[in-house]
């Protein structure tokens, strides 16, 4: 035990004391916000102000709906930042055993008497632990500008789930992303691969285009994709709260749709998916590349012989 965590002690650091690994672990975050900060944020909320104004009646505070909207989108982006960051950051964390493969340092790890199995979880700690640490600063610098510019803080029990959730999602997809990386020589790939994730995130959480917007068929494939799914679970919490200051008093069916369109729940053969089902679908994903990484290595390990 000892061993195993001064082994993810080491791989804190190494991670850490490199700025640029820790510049681009955050570069997917970074585009997402400067997206909404310039373009996405104002048509969201233009967005909401129209269905108001369509769907809300005539006895409305337009400064209250204003507000409230922009709340709404707040508290959506920040959703879809921790599940950006879950996914990311664990990349971005695990290429530490790319370079360490790539370098002939994991050779030194597997000459001392050090169990593999415990090189491996190392890895894998380490990159939740990173993971759910950038999540948490996320969240806290998060909460404190929306509080700054006006709105309102979540509650305790909200912030328990959110903490709940990150810890999940982080955790599937830092045994994902290690499973990738059994498939993978060397940084440069590592690097390139990390590129078309972080820009494909954006559009799989149903951040940048909302799933109302996307191409039907694309917004059914997406529904198997575990990132859509924490990001949803993610939403239910960070959102509800707005939701229910924004469009209180308009028709539930309203706020349903709004929900399946704005990817907060998800419709899959025409009922939406309960939280403990994609609670669900993540452990199993994350239990498939589980055993899918214990089968690569022990594949090798056969083969070393």
């Amino acid at each position: 035990m000892r061993k195993y965590l001064n082994l993810t002690k080491r791989n804190c650091l190494v991670f850490l004391r490199d700025r640029t690994s820790v510049f681009f672990a955050l570069l997917s975050m970074l585009i997402v916000l400067l997206l909404q900060a310039v373009f996405l944020g104002d048509m969201n909320v233009e967005s909401i102000l129209e269905l108001i104004e369509q769907y809300g009646g005539e006895m409305r505070n337009d400064a209250a709906d204003e507000e409230n909207a922009r709340q709404l989108i707040q508290y959506w982006t920040l959703a879809g930042i921790l599940v950006v960051n879950a996914v990311s950051v664990t990349l971005s964390v695990i290429g530490t055993m790319i370079e360490d493969t790539a370098e002939n340092r994991s050779a030194d790890f597997y000459c001392a008497p050090v169990a593999k199995i415990a090189v491996a979880m190392s890895y894998v700690t380490t990159a939740a632990i990173i993971g759910t640490l950038f999540c948490m600063v996320t969240l806290a610098a998060a909460l404190v500008y929306i509080c700054a510019t006006g709105g309102t803080m979540l509650s305790l029990a909200a912030l328990g789930k959110i903490f709940l959730f990150t810890l999940l999602n982080v955790c599937i997809f830092s045994v994902i992303m290690y499973m990738v990386a059994l498939f993978v020589k060397s940084s440069s790939a590592w690097g390139g691969f990390g590129t078309i994730v972080g820009t494909l995130v954006g559009f799989v959480g149903a951040i940048y285009l909302p799933m109302g917007s996307l191409p039907e068929k694309v917004a059914e494939v997406l529904k198997y994709i575990p990132i859509l799914h924490g990001t949803s679970l993610m939403r239910k919490v960070c959102c509800e709260e707005a939701l229910n200051q924004t469009f209180t008093g308009m028709p539930e069916e309203f706020i349903t749709e709004y929900k399946e369109v704005m990817g907060i729940t998800v419709s899959m053969h025409g009922n939406d998916v309960s939280d403990g089902m994609q609670i669900l679908f993540l452990i199993l994903c994350g239990v498939a590349a589980l055993l899918v990484s214990v089968w690569i290595v022990r594949k090798k390990n056969l083969s070393d012989r």
